[in-house]
Protein backbone atom coordinates (compact mmCIF):
# COMPACT_ATOMS: atom_id res chain seq x y z
CA UNK A 1 0.00 0.00 0.00
CA UNK A 2 2.88 2.42 0.76
CA UNK A 3 4.39 2.03 -2.71
CA UNK A 4 1.05 2.66 -4.40
CA UNK A 5 0.37 5.75 -2.28
CA UNK A 6 3.88 6.99 -3.01
CA UNK A 7 3.33 6.68 -6.76
CA UNK A 8 -0.15 8.20 -6.62
CA UNK A 9 0.93 11.18 -4.53
CA UNK A 10 4.17 11.79 -6.46
CA UNK A 11 2.66 14.73 -8.39
CA UNK A 12 2.08 16.45 -5.04
CA UNK A 13 5.77 16.30 -4.09
CA UNK A 14 6.53 19.86 -5.30
CA UNK A 15 3.61 21.19 -3.27
CA UNK A 16 4.84 19.39 -0.16
CA UNK A 17 8.30 20.84 -0.77
CA UNK A 18 6.95 24.39 -1.03
CA UNK A 19 4.89 23.91 2.14
CA UNK A 20 7.97 22.63 3.97
CA UNK A 21 10.06 25.60 2.80
CA UNK A 22 7.32 28.03 3.83
CA UNK A 23 7.21 26.42 7.27
CA UNK A 24 10.99 26.77 7.64
CA UNK A 25 10.85 30.44 6.62
CA UNK A 26 8.05 31.13 9.08
CA UNK A 27 9.89 29.35 11.88
CA UNK A 28 13.12 31.28 11.24
CA UNK A 29 11.33 34.63 10.98
CA UNK A 30 9.50 34.04 14.27
CA UNK A 31 12.76 33.05 15.93
CA UNK A 32 14.42 36.21 14.60
CA UNK A 33 11.55 38.54 15.52
CA UNK A 34 11.37 37.21 19.08
CA UNK A 35 15.13 37.07 19.69
CA UNK A 36 15.77 39.13 22.86
CA UNK A 37 19.30 40.08 21.78
CA UNK A 38 18.00 41.53 18.51
CA UNK A 39 15.29 43.46 20.33
CA UNK A 40 17.86 44.87 22.78
CA UNK A 41 20.05 45.88 19.83
CA UNK A 42 17.07 47.65 18.26
CA UNK A 43 16.48 49.51 21.54
CA UNK A 44 20.14 50.54 21.59
CA UNK A 45 19.91 51.77 17.97
CA UNK A 46 16.75 53.67 18.79
CA UNK A 47 18.50 55.37 21.70
CA UNK A 48 21.39 56.37 19.43
CA UNK A 49 18.97 57.80 16.84
CA UNK A 50 17.25 59.76 19.58
CA UNK A 51 20.54 61.18 20.89
CA UNK A 52 21.64 62.27 17.40
CA UNK A 53 18.24 63.82 16.67
CA UNK A 54 17.44 61.43 13.82
CA UNK A 55 14.04 60.64 15.31
CA UNK A 56 11.65 62.82 17.25
CA UNK A 57 10.66 61.98 20.81
CA UNK A 58 7.07 61.02 20.01
CA UNK A 59 8.10 58.51 17.35
CA UNK A 60 10.93 57.20 19.53
CA UNK A 61 8.53 56.68 22.44
CA UNK A 62 6.11 54.78 20.21
CA UNK A 63 8.82 52.52 18.79
CA UNK A 64 10.39 52.00 22.22
CA UNK A 65 7.03 50.91 23.63
CA UNK A 66 6.58 48.38 20.82
CA UNK A 67 10.10 47.01 21.31
CA UNK A 68 9.65 46.67 25.07
CA UNK A 69 6.36 44.82 24.54
CA UNK A 70 8.12 42.47 22.11
CA UNK A 71 10.97 41.96 24.57
CA UNK A 72 8.63 41.10 27.43
CA UNK A 73 6.68 38.73 25.20
CA UNK A 74 9.90 37.12 23.96
CA UNK A 75 11.10 36.46 27.49
CA UNK A 76 7.80 34.74 28.35
CA UNK A 77 7.81 32.72 25.14
CA UNK A 78 9.33 29.23 25.03
CA UNK A 79 12.46 29.20 22.89
CA UNK A 80 12.20 27.45 19.53
CA UNK A 81 14.96 24.96 18.80
CA UNK A 82 17.48 25.83 16.11
CA UNK A 83 16.53 24.72 12.62
CA UNK A 84 18.73 21.89 11.33
CA UNK A 85 21.28 23.02 8.75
Amino acid sequence: MGLIMGVLTLPLAPVRGVVWIAGQIQRESERTIHDPSRIRAALHDLDAKRQFGLIDDAEADRVEEELIERLLAAEDRPHLPEAPA
